[in-house]
């Protein structure tokens, strides 16, 4: 999907310009979730999305890439934060794991509770963007949701593949 960022952001929209009311986003994105949902079950659609999201976050990552990994993830923050996505917030960077806030996520936020964690695709991303500046697969998972009423989305990032979760990010016996 190499060069993608840039075809898509070419837009030919004269009259109507290149802004999206974000409930527009958040139906075309909450309906196709459902609607995975139907075909493929819960575990299906949480992996399709966070790997569709790893993709994208690669992609973003690879125009971002610097060799500082603090100059790195600065330029991602403020990727993050001129697209609209949300306001990510580096609560932890260490050798073997990161946690990363998003604040006013473009999926979540200000949603009613529905009590389950559905930001799978930005998890994903945020996946994507780390493999990008460590070049090996991490894992990823989204700790917390607006969504499920925890107040923020977090994204907790594995950089040593070891350890094996499921879907919610509990640890496996």
């Amino acid at each position: 999907m190499a060069g993608w960022i840039e075809k898509l952001s070419r837009v030919d929209r004269p009259r109507l310009g290149d802004q999206v009311p974000v409930l527009v986003f958040r139906a075309f994105r909450i309906f196709t979730e459902e609607y995975l949902e139907d075909l493929v079950g819960s575990k299906g659609t949480l992996t399709l999305l966070t790997n569709a999201g790893r993709l994208l976050g690669k992609e973003v990552g690879s125009l971002l890439k610097d060799a500082s990994l603090e100059k790195y993830l600065e330029k991602v923050v403020e990727f993050v934060r001129e697209n609209k996505i949300g306001l990510l917030v580096p609560e932890e960077v260490e050798k073997d794991h990161m946690l990363l806030r998003l604040d006013e996520c473009i999926t979540c936020s200000g949603l009613p509770v529905l009590g389950k964690r559905i930001c799978h695709f930005e998890a994903g991303f945020v996946g994507g963007i780390v493999e990008a500046f460590t070049g090996r697969r991490v894992r990823v998972y989204e700790t917390k949701c607006n969504a499920a009423g925890e107040g923020t989305c977090e994204v907790k990032v594995e950089l040593n593949n070891h350890a094996a979760h499921n879907a919610t990010g509990q640890k496996r016996s």
